[in-house]
């Protein structure tokens, strides 16, 4: 009878089972490498979200090419302060194109005239600036800039410290939970 006829397994050589499991090992770390290289995991630790109840973004760092209404990842500027310090990651929605027209007035901000709902510069006062200094007429968006912004009123964003360029951004955002 055979060693099998009686539940027994056959062990294969060691060599055998040393270069499986060398290729199993390279292909998890091959492909671990490449999404750790690819993908951040961002955390939005603020009382206040300005991009509704989200906490995690999942960040693609190939994705760098902006589109209108997507999530943006970018680095934060000296302009950029009280709120985020320089080189932070933020996260906003890219809602002006190159080309577009923005304006931004007391009580709302547009998009080639079309306003954005909770729009108005209400964090002027936060910053002790007169909202007057924040208003724009007719912008056109160059190339390779952007307009951004968050998805509540009391977002600091581009109406306050102004466009983005795409030399700070670092990738597409993803909503997670």
């Amino acid at each position: 009878m055979s060693p099998r006829a009686f539940g027994r397994r056959c062990r294969e050589p060691w060599g055998h089972f040393a270069l499986r499991a060398l290729l199993v090992l390279t292909l998890l770390l091959v492909t671990g490498g490449y999404l750790c290289d690819r993908f951040r995991i961002g955390i939005d630790d603020q009382q206040a979200r300005c991009l509704g109840s989200t906490r995690w973004y999942l960040i693609d760092t190939y994705d760098q090419r902006p589109t209108r209404g997507q999530l943006v990842a970018f680095a934060a500027t000296d302009g950029m302060a009280p709120y985020f310090r320089p080189g932070q990651t933020v996260i906003k929605r890219v809602v002006g194109m190159p080309g577009d027209r923005v304006s931004v007035d007391a009580e709302r901000t547009t998009i080639n005239g079309s306003a954005r709902p909770n729009s108005d510069p209400a964090l002027a006062g936060t910053l002790q600036r007169p909202s007057a200094v924040f208003f724009r007429q007719g912008l056109v968006v160059p190339d390779d800039q952007f307009w951004v912004m968050g998805d509540t009123r009391d977002s600091f964003d581009a109406r306050y410290w102004g466009l983005l360029s795409m030399q700070q951004v670092r990738g597409r955002a993803y909503a997670l939970f």
